[in-house]
């Protein structure tokens, strides 16, 4: 599927409603853009959500490397063990 595409005076370009059907494209949706040679690429990306700030993620992180060092390792001894005492 190709079709013209003008940029207007505020560097915007609309997407035809058939790419956006075929697609399944919906309104604020995010695209990641490639410049490859002289062409533009945009690929649809489903963003992640940010849910935990950087301190909550480096607090998890402390907490991890500390409690590490405690954990026992997982065997198929102690798979076996676990399944049968379930």
């Amino acid at each position: 599927m190709t079709t013209m595409l003008k940029m207007n005076r505020n560097r915007q370009i609309n997407l035809p409603s058939a790419f956006v059907a075929k697609l399944s494209l919906g309104e604020d949706r995010y695209f990641k853009a490639d410049l490859k040679g002289n062409h533009i690429i945009l690929t649809p990306v489903d963003p992640v959500e940010r849910i935990f700030s950087k301190e909550s993620l480096d607090l998890v992180e402390e907490v991890y490397e500390a409690e590490k060092k405690l954990a026992k390792p997982v065997t198929p001894a102690w798979i076996k063990k676990a399944h049968h005492s379930a």
